[in-house]
């Protein structure tokens, strides 16, 4: 499937493809600067290559292309399909450099010494971009540092995999895992100060679309979107199946849910953010609850 996509994007059908994407940006130079049609164009191939329905469950590849049944109708398809994706991706990406020019005006007319707070896009960038570049490894064990933070669990549920677990898993200590996930967090941390025109421009189509989930919502569902961005990772690592093994025999040997609901204790149950405060500290913030967290995740 992968040679298929390249072909009909790379060479069958390339001319049709740069003559779509100059009718797009005919008029906007600056995207166009930024991000080359050849940019663009590997976005595309990897969108076509991974994208599906939400309602498709199974690994397909390639699945909107399998959907044409007469090849005479691929042009067509391509064109319009390639500049509804060229469309979206340039509305995120003007989003996003939007949002980082007002906060940059912002923290110029701030006063002397005073730095303002970061934003939920810079927490949806930082998440995309870490996503898109890192290898399967490190996004495993941040995803995974940052679920569990979100989740406000102290450890790993019982039917799940704690730390030495992973740690057997990746033939490391349980310190050197530690050691390594703080620093993750120091990067992520590095990553959100450093953000700009161009890190941006650098994010692929799936990135974007991550991004957006965080930043265009006032309380985006963190935790399922970690939980997603954790699963695929972990899907991606060389020993998914002894994870998939060693969780299986996990929870076999645990109790049923009703006895391990009956015998949780009442403060143990509660968000670890959540001790030694009042009521009132404990409801969420809306608008700056992820960020709160975040912040607190990377040691900001």
């Amino acid at each position: 499937m992968k040679q298929k996509i390249y072909n009909l994007l790379m060479v069958t059908h390339r001319d049709l493809l740069e003559n779509t994407y100059r009718q797009v940006f005919f008029s906007d130079s600056e995207l166009s600067a930024v991000k080359t049609f050849d940019d663009y164009l590997t976005d595309f191939y990897l969108y076509l290559y991974e994208a599906k329905p939400k309602y498709v469950t199974d690994d397909v590849k390639g699945y909107y292309l399998q959907q044409i049944k007469d090849e005479k109708a691929t042009p067509a398809w391509l064109r319009q399909t390639f500049r509804r994706f060229l469309l979206e991706e340039k509305r995120i990406l003007t989003e996003m450099q939007d949002a980082l020019a007002e906060y940059r005006r912002q923290l110029a007319s701030a006063d002397s010494g005073r730095q303002l707070d970061i934003t939920l896009m810079h927490v949806g960038f930082a998440i995309a971009w870490f996503d898109q570049h890192e290898s399967s490894e490190d996004r495993y064990l941040f995803f995974r540092s940052a679920y569990k933070h979100f989740m406000g669990f102290y450890s790993w549920p019982d039917d799940d995999l704690d730390d030495r677990d992973v740690a057997n898993i990746l033939d490391i200590n349980p310190g050197a895992l530690r050691t390594r996930t703080s620093r993750l967090c120091a990067k992520v941390k590095k990553l959100v100060g450093e953000l700009n025109d161009a890190l941006i421009a650098s994010l692929n189509r799936q990135s974007l679309d991550i991004a957006r989930k965080i930043y265009a919502e006032a309380e985006p569902d963190m935790e399922s979107i970690l939980e997603k961005l954790l699963d695929k990772a972990e899907r991606e690592l060389d020993q998914y199946d002894q994870i998939v093994k060693l969780r299986k025999e996990k929870r076999n040997s645990i109790r049923t849910f009703e006895q391990l609901e009956s015998a949780c204790v009442a403060e143990m149950c509660m968000p670890y953010h959540c001790f030694d405060m009042d009521e009132k500290s404990c409801t969420p913030e809306m608008g700056n609850r992820v960020v709160r967290m975040f912040k607190e995740l990377i040691g900001m």
